[in-house]
């Protein structure tokens, strides 16, 4: 094993962190050990059991990491703005989309923790999921105040619907789907299900 260069000390634990969600991404919340950890990040285990003494303290935080970035990078920066609601949706989308090729292990542990119905971590997968249904259902309550998206449909559950493409979406692109199909898709279901 090659030795990590000396870190600063929130570095370093960044660092641990960011290994181990890859692990975790790669092997599952159960597959990803302290001493595959240590090994991914360069250091002994007693540094990464310094930082983390517990797997769990791991995987809750490598699960806030991945919810920080679905709501605050890609969700959040589109919400306020002067895109139109539609065109709003489609840019979270597609900027989740180009997620899977820039960020692939927040998307694949986002896709592993959003099944994890029977585990532990089934309630802060609720959680992340209201915060993001929030957001989007106040996107789609602004656009059918301007007349950009239908009355229709309720906004809660026209939420849900959008919320659920992400699944589709990733099971696009790992199925070989390109970005311009998958743009087609989501402008076509956005557009019919949600048009005026």
């Amino acid at each position: 094993m090659v030795r990590a260069a000396r870190l600063a000390p929130d570095l370093r634990r960044d660092q641990i962190l960011g290994c181990a969600l890859r692990l975790f991404a790669e092997k599952g919340f159960e597959g990803a050990r302290h001493t595959e950890i240590a090994h991914a990040a360069g250091v002994a285990l007693p540094t990464v059991l310094h930082y983390f003494p517990h797997r769990g303290d791991l995987r809750t935080l490598a699960l806030q990491e991945v919810r920080q970035f679905l709501l605050q990078d890609i969700l959040a920066p589109r919400l306020t703005g002067d895109l139109p609601a539609p065109a709003a949706l489609r840019a979270i989308l597609m900027h989740f989309c180009a997620s899977i090729e820039s960020h692939p292990h927040h998307v694949r542990l986002w896709l592993a923790w959003s099944v994890a119905v029977d585990t532990p971590l089934w309630s802060s997968y609720r959680d992340f999921y209201s915060a993001a249904l929030h957001g989007i259902s106040s996107l789609i309550t602004r656009g059918q105040r301007d007349c950009s998206i239908s009355t229709a449909v309720g906004a809660d559950d026209a939420a849900r619907v959008i919320v659920g493409l992400a699944h589709m979406i990733v099971q696009m692109r790992f199925s070989g789907s390109d970005e311009a199909s998958i743009a087609r898709t989501i402008d076509s279901l956005v557009t019919g299900y949600l048009g005026p």
